[in-house]
């Protein structure tokens, strides 16, 4: 039962939490301490009371226990733990969660270091952890809720030209060009070729399949992970030039431990990290400096859709919906200037049927 009763320092408000814990208050007047039990009341009924001392935690004291309980991948536990410790706990990481508000957070936001995808990707990962701090009582609402984010502009994906392939594969070490076969040939994401095992290759179909990922943590031994999405898992046809580049890679280097294609010299699976090492080399040394191993990817897409192959077809054998492959490819795809013109002069040059003719009287 909430109660106002006279100290010597002024007027205690005193009144019980939601869970029943007592919790007072002290003011210099009582009409202060009416006003606050009332608000307090007001609070508790509507379900937006948050306790004062659950409030004080801090962004970081709350990101530690929220980030446990979250049921991530191993590869997406790391690249969220980068973007709080490295974007989000050293600029709000010590305030309290009650004081934040919607302007702390787009100022935050429209400050940081990194692409505009990748702002935003952090902004809507600080947003679902204040969701969660409101669903445990530790806010009544998310400032992050309604806060502008950083725009996504991306830039069209470009393919890799013939000759820019030539280049990468002439200046690949031996063992790392069925990367290129992967990726190029097959539309595998890195960690997809990283984790590819010779049984998911069946040479007489001529088809690989793609169940399964490398997870390679920073410290630790690598093990094999799900992939991406559901979408992920999928069939991919081979053509006879990547059955023969692959047949030929495992003839000459044999595969590494658990049967991996892709590997270090010394034989232990090739870790994303040891990867970029490589491929930073590579692209240097030719000279694209911006290249992206996924960007082998983009060109096993852009083979497809240019050759003719339907968009739904491109779409499973690359992962994806054909919405999310139309939003991403669409400038890909060939212009059907001359058929449309076709079709159309066809249909106003063919003679309506006979039934169809009206004859005037």
């Amino acid at each position: 039962m909430a109660s106002i009763t006279k100290v010597p320092s002024g007027w205690r408000a005193r009144f019980r939490t939601p869970d029943g814990a007592s919790r007072s208050k002290t003011f210099p007047r009582r009409a202060d301490a009416e006003r606050f039990l009332t608000s307090t009341e007001h609070s508790k009924l509507t379900g937006g009371y948050v306790d004062p001392s659950k409030g004080r935690t801090t962004v970081s004291g709350y990101y530690e226990t929220w980030a446990e309980r979250q049921p991530w991948r191993e590869s997406s536990r790391m690249s969220v733990t980068s973007l709080f410790t490295m974007h989000v706990l050293p600029a709000l990481g010590g305030r309290p969660l009650n004081t934040l508000n919607r302007g702390d957070v787009e100022s935050w936001a429209a400050r940081l270091p990194l692409s505009g995808q990748t702002a935003r990707t952090a902004a809507q990962y600080l947003s679902t952890m204040l969701e969660a701090a409101v669903d445990d009582g530790f806010l009544a609402v998310n400032p992050a809720r309604r806060a502008k984010r950083p725009r996504a502009d991306s830039e069209p994906v470009v393919p890799f030209t013939s000759g820019e392939v030539a280049a990468l594969r002439s200046a690949a070490p031996d063992r790392f060009g069925v990367a290129f076969t992967l990726g190029l040939g097959a539309g595998l994401r890195l960690s997809e070729a990283t984790g590819l095992t010779l049984d998911r290759i069946d040479f007489l179909r001529r088809q690989v399949t793609v169940d399964r990922q490398l997870v390679s943590p920073k410290a630790g031994d690598c093990t094999f992970g799900p992939l991406k999405t559901s979408r992920s898992y999928r069939t991919v046809p081979l053509a006879d030039a990547v059955v023969e580049a692959l047949a030929r890679h495992v003839e000459d280097h044999g595969t590494c431990s658990d049967g991996l294609l892709l590997c270090c010299d010394d034989g232990r699976p090739m870790r994303r990290q040891h990867f970029g090492v490589i491929w930073r080399g590579l692209r240097s040394q030719v000279g694209l400096p911006a290249a992206r191993f996924h960007g082998t990817r983009h060109t096993f897409a852009s083979t497809l859709l240019s050759g003719g192959v339907s968009v739904a077809a491109a779409a499973d054998y690359l992962g994806h919906s054909p919405a999310v492959l139309l939003r991403t490819y669409a400038h890909l795809l060939p212009a059907d200037h001359d058929r449309a013109r076709s079709v159309v002069q066809a249909a106003f040059d063919q003679p309506p049927p006979e039934s169809s003719r009206v004859t005037r009287v």
